[in-house]
């Protein structure tokens, strides 16, 4: 039976949103910020991941929305922290308002001709904390060797691929922590949840983006930057991650206390495993360069149902026949006249 999961997903530095459509196969590989964690024998498939990351100078929260299509119950979600996670669920509202906040400007143009068509297990992981967001559950989890880790998560009912296993290794090694959500209940999910929200002690602003590497297919990750000015995301090597899709002054109500400035940035690994270097850390660039894009709209203009185009030219035509029918008319008579009055 497919199960739809939907997630919240994590903050970096002013606040970031990211949205990534991938297919995955079980074990399950990853998706932008974390990753799939079915049992042996289900297939897993991440639709559409949102993230809003907000930073207080202390505490960096994410509310995160994953929509994940899975043919049994027990799958779920691990996503690495800094330092451990408080885990409560999100707004809702905050995703709805960016999707008025982003929208494009619209431009139309007429058109008056109609459309043509066209290994070993370690220490097990200390688990800092349950929670119960009804259809899922959440546990923080503090890890010390990616072994135990894995060897915690298959005892559970999770499944990791062992190329994610090894990438787990560097989070643990630099200290973070994990969120591991799971999809509990029995019936099907076929509406979206409230948003997951993560919130942890922070220094810098970052969104771990480095499970990706993992994925098997293009990902495309968007990013909803919130700050005082501009805002980029880059690599640790100090590539700058994806284009300016949108950038203006924040003016819906429900967000302009995340921040003055929305900087909007999409991202596309053609190649994750080449293109995504590690985690993406969130900075200002102290500049306020608008951008709208513009959706173009084709306004179809017509007469009773005929183009407007068609109707002008079959006018035209008419007109210029009848002035045709006038002038051979006035030629034939001329030529007539002129035979009459040799004949006398």
């Amino acid at each position: 039976m497919t199960r739809r999961f939907f997630a919240g997903s994590a903050a970096a530095a002013l606040v970031a949103a990211v949205l990534t459509a991938v297919g995955l196969a079980s074990p399950a590989a990853a998706c932008a910020c974390g990753a799939p964690t079915p049992p042996g024998g289900i297939s897993v498939s991440v639709g559409e991941e949102r993230a809003i990351v907000t930073f207080d100078g202390a505490v960096e929260r994410i509310d995160l929305v994953l929509d994940m299509l899975a043919d049994g119950a027990d799958t779920g979600l691990v996503i690495p922290t800094p330092t451990p996670a408080t885990v409560s669920l999100g707004e809702r509202s905050l995703f709805e308002a960016l999707e008025r906040q982003t929208a494009p400007r619209v431009e139309y143009v007429e058109d008056w001709w109609g459309g043509m068509g066209d290994g070993s297990a370690g220490g097990a992981p200390e688990v800092l904390s349950e929670v119960d967001l009804g259809p899922i559950s959440a546990v923080t989890l503090a890890a010390s060797d990616a072994a135990g880790l894995q060897a915690w998560l298959d005892q559970n009912g999770y499944g990791i691929d062992p190329a994610v296993q090894a990438l787990f290794a560097d989070y643990i090694a630099r200290g973070w922590s994990f969120a591991a959500f799971k999809l509990t209940g029995e019936e099907p999910l076929d509406g979206a949840l409230d948003p997951v929200r993560l919130e942890f002690p922070a220094t810098d602003v970052v969104y771990p983006l480095l499970l990706s590497q993992a994925a098997q297919t293009p990902q495309t990750v968007r990013l909803y930057l919130f700050g005082d000015d501009g805002m980029q995301a880059t690599f640790p090597d100090g590539t700058v991650a994806g284009e300016v899709v949108w950038a203006g002054r924040v003016t819906q109500a429900g967000l302009t206390r995340l921040g003055a400035y929305l900087t909007v940035i999409e991202a596309y690994f053609f190649d994750p495993a080449t293109q995504i270097t590690g985690d993406l850390t969130i900075t200002s660039t102290g500049a306020r360069d608008d951008f709208t894009p513009v959706e173009t709209r084709v306004k179809y203009v017509d007469i009773g149902g005929v183009p407007l185009g068609y109707a002008i030219a079959g006018v035209a035509s008419v007109f210029g026949l009848m002035l045709l029918i006038v002038v051979v008319g006035a030629i034939v008579h001329a030529r007539s006249e002129k035979r009459r009055r040799r004949a006398y």
